[in-house]
């Protein structure tokens, strides 16, 4: 409803109080967005996994996991699953281990 009233509010040139709350940017013009480094990182190799079919891919949602040398784990870098060297479940949220 307050988007509502906001929007109106705009088409029609008049000020409102809730513009501060609903604009994407700060006062000094930076952006708030939520978006931060790690999840760009996280976004990118999930992305570039799916373009590559051996990439073994975790059964919670279907990211796609990495080989985690120091640990000799499979990891999932979008919900923290891990898996052993031979697929076993370490660590949750998925349910399974990989098949």
């Amino acid at each position: 409803m307050v988007a509502a009233m906001l929007l109106s509010d705009i088409i029609l040139g008049k000020e409102n109080r809730f513009e501060s709350v609903f604009r994407p940017f700060g006062a000094d013009g930076a952006s708030r967005t939520p978006l931060r480094p790690q999840l760009l990182s996280n976004a990118g190799h999930a992305l570039a996994g799916w373009l590559t079919p051996t990439v073994p891919r975790c059964p919670h949602l279907g990211c796609a996991l990495r080989w985690n040398a120091a640990e000799h784990s499979w990891d999932c870098p979008c919900h923290g699953s891990r898996f052993g060297e031979n697929g076993e479940l370490l660590d949750d949220p998925a349910t399974g281990g990989l098949k």
